[in-house]
């Protein structure tokens, strides 16, 4: 059964049993009220008799007039066309003796059996028979002569009719209430549970593979909470699916990439070296395959040894201490200047700036980065190492007017062996190791590369570093 029906069943459920105990408890409080308004009505009637026999009783003693049975008889003769007609309930009295009968309206030998009532001087019993209900009253009165026992039978039939034709009533507008209720409870059970339907259609989309599905009820309520909590795990589970994705996509074109970048070197290394195992080759043609093999070697070497110094980097800490900005850039300059003889390279002056760093990975990245710019082949010749200060930190940037790099390749200059252009790249003798490193260096020294570039304009590559000092640093 689904929960819109449980939910209606329910609210039918807890609507009948309120109506029903309600109803039936409203039907109960008038029916007894109108129960002791008969007995009442009864007894007042029964006890008038009482009174007025016993006024009958001294009236004649004090005229002389002997009591007797027959003279009681005469006068309760008299009695019923007198009061009957007053009365809303049907009354029939009966007058008796320790010994015998003296008086009887009892229309029925059954009413005669139920007496005498037990009970004192004062006794009423209800009674039903031939499906119709009775007040029976019982009374001693006391005479000098003798006692005599007013007994009564009043019918309260009609009192029992109305609590019958009230519970009737009551049944028949329960049923169509019921019948009202049904319908309204079945409507609001399915507006209240749409939007449980949209959660359930939503999480098995997402279990189907469509992670993107996102529910975005705003009811106000606890369902709208859910709904909240439901998307923000959707679009966490979307996010790691695709970190998951991006991870193996990574990983395979690493594989790809590793693969290809040994291949590579190893042809050309098998190649020469079959050549100088199976021929016989002249003494110029030695030296050409030996060195083709030397540097296809110094290739492979230089791959492997920054595989390992990538590997190195993830898994150690670097040491920071005090390190002017100026030997960094005075450092790179020496290192740089053999291989860009056409290209200037332009260092901000940082007389006085003391950076925490490791000196000689800083050093790497620094000269990485600048050694990306000159193969970006940048149009007006020059290369840029900037910084800038901000409170307690610098900015150091390296920048191009160069090739740029597009848009959708920006995320992945970092990934090993990634490369923009891959043919020119390797003509460069590149293999798609230097960003990952720099990356790396970034991340021990507490921070990371940030990339603006366009196509055909230029690239920048900034990073923060922690100052030691700023005397001296006013970034002119």
């Amino acid at each position: 059964m689904k929960f819109a029906q449980k939910l209606s069943c329910t609210i039918i459920l807890l609507v009948a049993a309120s109506f029903s105990v309600g109803g039936f408890l409203l039907v109960w409080g008038n029916f007894n009220d109108s129960l002791d308004e008969a007995e009442a009505q009864a007894e007042r009637w029964h006890l008038m008799q009482c009174y007025a026999m016993e006024s009958e009783v001294l009236t004649r003693m004090a005229q002389g007039t002997e009591i007797t049975d027959e003279n009681m008889r005469s006068y309760m003769e008299s009695l019923p066309a007198y009061e009957s007609e007053s009365l809303a309930t049907m009354n029939f009295i009966r007058l008796m003796t320790d010994e015998s009968e003296v008086y009887s309206a009892f229309t029925s030998d059954t009413w005669a059996d139920w007496f005498p009532l037990r009970g004192g001087d004062t006794a009423y019993e209800l009674r039903q028979a031939d499906d119709r209900c009775y007040l029976l009253l019982q009374n001693q009165v006391n005479t000098p002569v003798k006692t005599y026992y007013m007994q009564s039978v009043n019918d309260v039939t009609s009192v029992f009719d109305a609590r019958d034709q009230q519970l009737w009533r009551l049944w028949q507008m329960e049923a169509v209430t019921l019948v009202l209720c049904a319908g309204a409870a079945v409507v609001l059970s399915n507006r209240l549970t749409k939007p449980l339907k949209t959660l359930s259609e939503a999480s098995t989309r997402i279990a189907q593979g469509e992670y993107d599905v996102r529910t975005e009820l705003d009811t106000g309520d606890e369902v709208g909470l859910v709904s909240r909590n439901f998307d923000a795990m959707a679009e966490a589970v979307q996010k790691n699916v695709d970190e998951l994705a991006l991870s193996v996509r990574q990983r395979e074109d690493f594989m790809g990439a590793f693969s290809h970048e040994l291949k590579t070197p190893m042809t050309a290394i098998i190649g020469y070296a079959d050549t100088l195992r199976s021929m016989q080759v002249s003494p110029e043609q030695q030296r050409m395959a030996a060195g083709y093999i030397f540097s296809e070697a110094k290739r492979v070497e230089s791959l492997s040894r920054k595989l390992l110094m990538l590997m190195g980097l993830s898994e150690q800490k670097a040491e920071l201490e005090p390190v002017p900005l100026e030997q960094i850039f005075r450092a790179v300059y020496v290192a740089l200047a053999p291989v860009s003889s056409r290209i200037k390279l332009c260092f901000q002056k940082s007389p006085g700036v003391v950076v925490l760093a490791d000196k000689d990975l800083l050093t790497d990245l620094v000269y990485n980065l600048m050694h990306n710019a000159l193969k970006a082949e940048p149009k007006d010749q020059r290369i840029y190492a900037l910084w800038r200060q901000e409170k307690n930190r610098i900015c150091v940037t390296v920048a191009d007017k160069g090739r740029g790099i597009p848009a959708d390749q920006l995320g992945r200059i970092t990934e090993p062996f990634y490369m923009v252009d891959k043919s020119r790249a390797r003509r460069q003798g590149g293999s798609g190791m230097g960003l990952a490193l720099c990356s790396e260096i970034a991340r021990l020294h507490g921070t990371t590369l940030t990339f603006e570039s366009k196509e055909g304009k230029g690239t920048s590559v900034s990073f923060w570093l922690e100052l030691q000092t700023s005397e001296g640093a006013d970034g002119k």
